[in-house]
């Protein structure tokens, strides 16, 4: 990844501790280390092993957690034994799992994931269709305790109560807008945010590929009550458009591992910054610093880096000349 602008790297300056409500998916990873992805059907026999929970929701509220916030998730699993360890990997992380609600009869969302040397990941996903969608068991009344919002888009019927809950009690609410199935579920989750973040691939699903990244930021921007429409761009860093115009924070500037659950670990830190109010700028700047760090780590999501190791990094980071 490219240095930043400001070599004053470091983590969130106002430690507060502040509340981040998550609400998405949860699933268990299964995590093999690879010399190269495949390129044909094969079998390859693994050089590391992992197993953890997963999902851009369940990631991020683990990242409040690990940053000094206080993280709860809404989600559902199944009564299986992967539900198990989700919820046992959650709660030993310090997150609320309260409201993770065990379906009967169903299966939890499973993922095999090949992450090669050079970081890059290949997924085969399962998601059980007949997993309770039906979110109105949710308790819409404790909105109101938390300082943000943070939803990602594989639970859209339950994305839709909590956000527009939150937007109607003030509440900051960031989307984690990545990639979906679903153009129509998404496009109707993006007017309830107030803080939009888009894969690019995800931006490109919505805005088109035409044009620059600015503009098609800009076509989002302009269709709703938006405080920031923005862009991650993985080892470039993040572009946004807020009320003062167009910008952009580069990358932190690394050799990476594993990129596996970095963009929703910079959703997650991301969330806890807007909680604490940070200035934008340096909301996206504690983002990136956060997903980096994750990056110099093997393991997906069981790397997720504590406030110590973060600041750990930044102090090294910004030792270290700034120009190679």
């Amino acid at each position: 990844m490219v240095a930043p602008s400001n070599p004053s790297t470091s983590a969130a300056p106002d430690q507060r501790v502040k509340s981040v409500l998550c609400i998405g998916v949860a699933v268990y990873d299964q995590i093999f280390a690879l010399d190269e992805i495949p390129q044909r059907p094969t079998k390859i026999f693994a050089s590391n092993f992992a197993a953890t929970v997963g999902g851009p929701a369940a990631n991020a509220a683990i990242t409040v957690s690990r940053q000094g916030g206080q993280a709860t998730l809404w989600a559902r699993i199944g009564a299986d034994m992967q539900g198990d360890r989700i919820v046992a990997d959650l709660a030993s992380n310090g997150v609320d799992v309260s409201c993770v609600r065990r379906v009967e009869g169903a299966r939890s969302g499973t993922s095999a994931v090949a992450v090669s040397n050079d970081g890059e990941r290949m997924l085969l996903v399962f998601a059980d269709p007949t997993l309770d969608a039906d979110p109105s068991w949710l308790p819409l009344d404790e909105v109101a305790r938390f300082d943000a919002v943070l939803a990602d888009v594989r639970w859209p019927a339950a994305a839709r109560l909590v956000m527009a809950k939150a937007r109607e009690l003030g509440k900051p609410v960031v989307l984690d807008a990545d990639l979906t199935s679903d153009k129509t579920a998404l496009s109707e989750l993006i007017p309830l945010a107030t803080h939009v973040l888009f894969s690019e691939p995800a931006l490109e699903q919505v805005a088109g590929s035409d044009g620059s990244i600015r503009d098609r930021l800009g076509f989002v921007y302009a269709k709703g009550a938006h405080a920031v429409v923005g862009v991650t761009l993985g080892e470039k860093g993040c572009a946004w458009l807020d009320r003062s115009g167009y910008h952009e924070e580069p990358g932190v500037q690394i050799v990476a591992i594993d990129t596996l659950a970095a963009g929703d670990v910079f959703h997650g830190a991301y969330a806890l910054a807007t909680a604490r109010a940070l200035p934008e700028a340096e909301s996206v700047r504690f983002a990136n610093l956060v997903a980096a760090v994750k990056c110099t780590q093997w393991g997906g999501g069981s790397t997720i880096p504590t406030t110590d190791e973060v600041e750990t990094f930044a102090r090294e980071y910004n030792s270290r000349p700034q120009d190679i």
